[in-house]
């Protein structure tokens, strides 16, 4: 019998997840890439510690 980590079991759910999500906006992603490239993206730490937060939380929660 194969037996599974919980954490293999909490990758597989967030596999099955992203799968059932729309795909991403390529033309976002590029523009992104774009201001990356020219310095000009900036990065909203507040933001940026509440999405870890959250995606901390998914995790968990899964």
């Amino acid at each position: 019998a194969v037996s599974l980590s919980q954490q293999s079991q909490v990758i597989d759910k967030m596999n099955q997840k992203m799968a059932s999500e729309p795909y991403f906006d390529s033309a976002k992603v590029d523009q992104i890439k774009q201001a990356i490239s020219n310095g000009s993206y900036k990065v909203d730490p507040d933001k940026l510690a509440a999405n870890m937060m959250r995606f901390e939380n998914d995790l968990n929660d899964s």
